[in-house]
């Protein structure tokens, strides 16, 4: 990116919409009650990893979007294989939903990270570890969200995305990734090196190419002539030229780019990669410390899962030594109706 337009994406970027931050700021903090440190920290690594759909939702959104999928499928499946008449009552989720309990939340969350560490989509992750735990136990129950990690399920996922990504789901296509929203953000660069590479796979590679630059809008001539020459660039848009049909324009506003690893409340050091090339890190880094702060104002405590386990180990104790208190005292007491010793 050169100097102008760094200084143009920077100056977009620093008009954010304070309510959106304060919005994402409100749900992290809602979900800190049931997360740990590490949990955020993980979150950072993770941004890198999950399928490009997902990499402009918080956490949080991903893991309500993974509880919406669950549960389409968990009805659809519930229908193909046991009871068509009621599958459209089932939930697959407590009444309460995501935070109806630490361990619902702990359970959804921890599968969604799984299928973000896998890089696939949620849908393909959960069909596909429902299929063969089906296929598998015979079961007349449908697997929850914590049981997909099987090694069984894990195999299978991955075979089937690399079916998909060999047929027509090889790129993402949400407009985040489109020229008129791109201002070179790490996620953006990953998916146009991952559109590149991908196209090799493709049964027709040069279709593939010229797609991509020109009706799809997802990969910049300039990138991909760096990768496979002018000449064999020139071919690829001229075999594609006229096949396809362009897709809408659909400039977003920033406030829709702001990727998901923004303000977690993990420290943050914005000199490291993929931060040192976000336009976004110094705001990161300031509604990440402010995050850190309300944690501990909100919850007591900059880890509320641990301070909470904790607490409960307390009053435990507390309990046990009530009761033993009580046991020893009822020991010591005479039997009602017992003569009384002899003076």
């Amino acid at each position: 990116m050169t100097h102008s337009s760094e200084c143009t994406t920077m100056r977009i970027f620093g008009l954010l919409d304070r309510a959106m931050i304060d919005q994402r700021a409100e749900a992290i903090l809602a979900a800190s009650l049931h997360t740990t440190p590490d949990c955020w920290a993980a979150e950072r690594d993770l941004a890198q990893t999950k399928w490009f759909d997902y990499r402009f939702l918080s956490p949080i959104q991903a893991t309500l979007f993974f509880v919406e999928e669950y549960q389409r499928i968990f009805r659809w499946k519930w229908r193909q294989n046991f009871d068509s008449a009621d599958a459209d009552k089932k939930r697959g989720i407590a009444v309460g939903g995501l935070f109806h309990s630490r361990k619902e939340f702990s359970e959804f969350w921890t599968a969604r990270a799984h299928a973000d560490l896998l890089g696939v989509p949620y849908e393909i992750y959960i069909s596909t570890a429902m299929e063969i735990a089906l296929r598998r136990a015979k079961q007349k129950r449908l697997l929850r969200a914590g049981q997909m990690r099987r090694d069984d399920c894990v195999v299978a996922i991955q075979k089937r995305w690399e079916e998909e990504l060999a047929g027509a789901r090889w790129l993402s296509e949400q407009p985040h990734y489109r020229a008129e929203s791109d201002y070179s953000l790490p996620d953006q660069i990953a998916h146009q090196e991952h559109v590149a590479r991908a196209a090799r796979n493709r049964p027709n590679c040069l279709l593939a190419l010229g797609a991509a630059i020109d009706e799809l809008r997802v990969l910049p001539i300039e990138k991909a002539e760096a990768i496979y020459g002018t000449e064999f660039i020139a071919r690829a848009r001229e075999r594609a030229a006229g096949i396809g049909t362009s897709t809408p324009v659909e400039a977003l506003p920033p406030e829709q780019l702001i990727p998901s690893c923004f303000g977690l409340p993990a420290p943050l050091d914005i000199d490291a990669e993929p931060c040192s090339r976000c336009p976004l890190a110094h705001q990161c880094q300031e509604v990440t410390e402010r995050m850190l702060g309300d944690v501990v104002a909100h919850h007591g405590s900059d880890n509320p899962t641990l301070h909470h386990r904790r607490r409960l180990g307390s009053e435990r104790a507390r309990r046990f030594r009530e009761r033993r208190r009580l046991a020893a005292g009822a020991a010591t007491e005479p039997a009602v109706g017992a003569p009384a010793e002899a003076a």
